[in-house]
């Protein structure tokens, strides 16, 4: 058995359809899912318990995905322990997938299916943020993160409760090396993008900071990235399809830069910058 652990604030639009298809073709003992719904006021927890005994649901006052991930992993009894954000769509059998992956004698300890951006009824700046973003070596060489990333045992044993901070998907990803993250080709996972344009920018705020916080807090992690600034520009000097597009995606990242060293300047780590207009049913 294995385990999948949903961090879950407010998210009573978007659970059921991140449940009904995580458990379509699930079998009894197969998998066992821990919703943690961390200081909801809307029916998020109530919704999860529908969806029958393997679904556990715990519930704190507490609003944080930090505390949230503690709880799962304080519940969660199967390995490997996948990590999903509510809002994502993805297969019992890309879970099984991702699971097998992981095994004891594997030599992978983080992995995560292949990730898709459903974008195609976004406006046409939002729709060139991702046209660029998408063929980045972030998102070509495998997305462990971006709301679904998965340890094995002895993964997941490298670190002890998950730390006070903005990124855990990063610090997911940089918990291995290149060599020891795998991408499933077979499966994909769902990413769902805002509507707007701003609202991209605040989600990249956040991401951004959440990066320069790793970088201060766990410099030894940066062993482990292959990503870079120079790797992005020299991509996009290669793609002249993309260069109509690239201004938006600059602009919206020279932006997220500078908001998110004032971020955490004014110590805003806790202001969590979250998109609500993808989430909502069949956004």
């Amino acid at each position: 058995m294995f385990s999948v652990i949903i961090p879950a604030y407010n998210e009573a639009s978007v659970i059921d359809r991140c449940l009904s298809a995580m458990l379509a073709d699930a079998r009894p003992g197969e998998l066992q899912i821990v919703v943690v719904a961390n200081n909801c006021s809307d029916d998020t927890a109530a919704r999860a318990r529908r969806h029958g005994s393997l679904v556990e649901v715990v519930e704190t006052p507490i609003g944080s995905k930090i505390h949230a991930l503690n709880l799962g992993d304080d519940t969660a009894t199967g390995w490997p322990r996948l990590y999903v954000d509510a809002d994502i769509v993805v297969s019992t059998d890309a879970l099984r997938d991702v699971a097998a992956m992981l095994g004891e004698d594997s030599p992978l300890v983080v992995a995560a299916p292949t990730a898709v951006v459903d974008y195609s009824d976004r406006s046409s700046w939002v729709q060139s943020f991702y046209k660029v973003w998408t063929q980045l070596p972030y998102f070509t060489e495998g997305v462990i993160g971006a709301g679904f990333y998965a340890f094995s045992k002895k993964g997941r044993e490298r670190f002890g409760r998950w730390p006070d901070i903005i990124a855990d998907d990063e610090y997911a990803r940089l918990m291995a090396a290149p060599h020891e993250r795998g991408v499933t080709p077979h499966h994909t996972f769902t990413i769902t993008p805002p509507t707007k344009l701003r609202m991209v920018a605040k989600i990249q705020t956040r991401a951004r900071a959440g990066l320069y916080q790793l970088h201060e807090k766990f410099p030894e992690l940066l062993r482990n990235e292959t990503t870079s600034p120079a790797r992005t520009l020299q991509v996009l000097a290669g793609r002249p399809d993309l260069w109509m597009h690239a201004p938006i995606y600059l602009g919206v990242m020279s932006y997220a830069k500078m908001m998110a060293h004032r971020k955490l300047r004014q110590g805003k780590e806790r202001v969590w910058e979250r998109d609500e207009t993808a989430r909502v049913a069949g956004a």
